[in-house]
């Protein structure tokens, strides 16, 4: 017979009887722990076990695995367990004569099996149940070894890492090692803990150190060092010199009633010898009390004596205090002088700028004119025709219906280089007899630069056209001046009235889906004879 060697296997006990989703026989049972059995091994008896089971069996009866061999060495070193599985049978497990049972292991195999897992709905073989999900399985619950607490296997790390109660952490300020239920505690005495002074409002200062900044802090309020004597200030640690400075003569007023009442302490003093009278018992008379004469000298002296070095005490405080207002006179006539410079300099500089700003007030009127100047050349043409494309059409018109924008005039254009300077106005919701039905395009005479050498009045044909993108039917409007009208004179202001067309193009004809008005976009031409120039 085969035997198995238990000392090598790595097992575990039977498999749950719920595993199985078929009712389980008799012979798929383990004898010890009553379970699916779990690599089964056959006794001699006939009665299996999950390794496992037998090993724990033997293991608590003290029998020894490591056998060789039938022999009778082997049997004079192993001990006998009674078999009481069978009322009607005893027999001797010895675990030289068990064998692993390959067939019933193939036969539980091949059982069909569930996952237990509550959410889980996993099935197979028992088989695949070992080899691929006990142990794995997304849905199994174990319990925490630190708090003790059920969670899911999947979020074991997560839960140590994050939500553990009982999980040990480092504090970030001084790398303590702390239970995290504790990190309160810790952080109200931990040393390196930042704290922020209420005062100047610094941050991350470390709890250690905070009293030394609160000792230095410029902001920090304390008393003034004279309130012994009355002065009832509290001051910042960074103004408490010129509170001196600035209070002396009250602290010297404070201390005055003291060294008064001092002075005349020490002149009121009997002096060394003399009687003097104490309630309830008349005059000291050393003789008749029995005192030493000379003990009562010295008793009656020690007051004047005290009296004396307080008084000089004072003295020198008042003496330190003159320098300090003879001091303080100095550096405010100092103070005083400089405030005087540093005024003419804030002058000067207001000066300064108020120059620098003069000249960038000049500087943007120039930029202005240059950027107009530059817009002028981008669109200009010098042959007497010109082409004004007008995007943003919807929001230009919606403008000139709330009469925001009414009008808007084109870029200038030229008959030549050194020829009239014109433009085109254009009003999106028409303008006179054209208001609200048309659109009304008008033709402005500019004054330009060569105006003296040119020909007055204007005289030339004028052709104005709303183009069709389609290049099939564009709108067009020409007249000729009229010679007496004020609008085709020589400018004597920067434009002539306009003249032209109020009723233009009908607004209709730019509703829906209208070949004269694409992409919000519209095109306006205009076309000035130069015949005769």
């Amino acid at each position: 017979m085969a035997r198995i060697s238990l000392e090598c296997v790595n097992s575990l006990p039977g498999i749950p009887l719920s595993v199985l989703s078929v009712p389980m026989e008799n012979k798929y049972k383990c004898q010890q722990c009553l379970q699916v059995l779990r690599k089964p091994v056959q006794a001699q008896c006939g009665h299996r076990f999950c390794v496992h089971c037998f090993k724990q069996l033997t293991s608590q009866t003290g029998v020894s695995s490591t056998t060789n061999s039938h022999n009778a060495t082997c049997m004079s070193h192993c001990f006998y367990i009674h078999c009481f599985f069978e009322l009607t049978e005893l027999c001797s497990l010895l675990p030289c004569q068990v064998f692993p049972d390959n067939a019933a292991g193939r036969e539980i195999a091949s059982l069909p099996a569930r996952c237990l897992n509550q959410g889980c709905s996993w099935t197979g073989s028992i088989k695949e149940y070992e080899a691929q999900h006990e142990g794995r399985c997304e849905f199994e619950r174990i319990q925490c070894d630190a708090c003790q607490v059920m969670i899911l296997l999947t979020e074991k790390e997560r839960h140590l890492e994050r939500e553990c109660e009982a999980r040990t952490l480092n504090c970030k300020y001084c790398k303590m090692t702390f239970n995290f239920k504790d990190i309160k505690a810790h952080d109200e005495i931990c040393l390196k803990f930042p704290l922020q002074c209420k005062d100047c409002g610094k941050k991350k200062i470390p709890r250690e150190k905070f009293n030394d900044h609160s000792r230095s802090c410029a902001k920090s309020k304390s008393a003034c060092p004279f309130s012994e004597v009355g002065c009832k200030s509290v001051i910042e640690n960074g103004k408490l010199s010129d509170h001196e400075h600035s209070s002396t003569m009250e602290h010297l007023r404070l201390l005055l009633p003291m060294v008064l009442s001092m002075a005349r302490v020490r002149a009121d003093a009997p002096g060394p010898g003399e009687w003097q009278e104490d309630s309830g018992l008349g005059l000291y008379r050393a003789p008749e009390e029995g005192v030493n004469m000379a003990a009562a000298g010295a008793a009656a002296s020690a007051q004047p004596v005290d009296l004396e070095k307080k008084v000089s005490a004072l003295e020198n405080i008042v003496c330190v205090l003159n320098r300090e207002v003879e001091r303080s006179s100095v550096t405010l006539e100092a103070f005083s002088h400089q405030h005087r410079l540093d005024q003419e300099k804030i002058e000067n500089l207001s000066n300064k700028v108020r120059q620098l700003e003069r000249t960038v007030t000049m500087k943007d009127l120039q930029l202005s004119e240059t950027e107009q100047l530059v817009q002028e050349l981008q669109f200009c043409t010098y042959d007497g025709i010109f082409v004004w494309k007008i995007s943003d059409f919807s929001r230009r018109r919606q403008e000139a219906l709330a009469n925001r924008t009414p009008a808007m005039f084109s870029p200038a254009f030229y008959s030549s280089k050194y020829g009239y300077k014109m433009c085109l106005r254009l009003y999106l919701n028409g303008d006179g007899t054209g208001r609200g039905t048309h659109l009304s395009l008008f033709f402005v005479v500019m004054r330009g630069k060569c105006d003296a050498l040119l020909k007055w009045p204007f005289s030339q044909k004028v052709t104005l056209m709303l183009l069709d993108q389609n290049n099939r039917e564009h709108i067009i409007d020409a007249f000729r001046p009229d010679v007496t009208s004020t609008s085709f004179q020589q400018p004597i202001s920067e434009m002539n009235i306009a003249s032209g067309c109020p009723l233009f193009c009908p607004l209709a004809k730019l509703a829906g889906k209208s070949p004269y008005l694409r992409d919000d976009t519209i095109f306006i031409k205009a076309i000035v004879d130069l015949t005769g120039l």
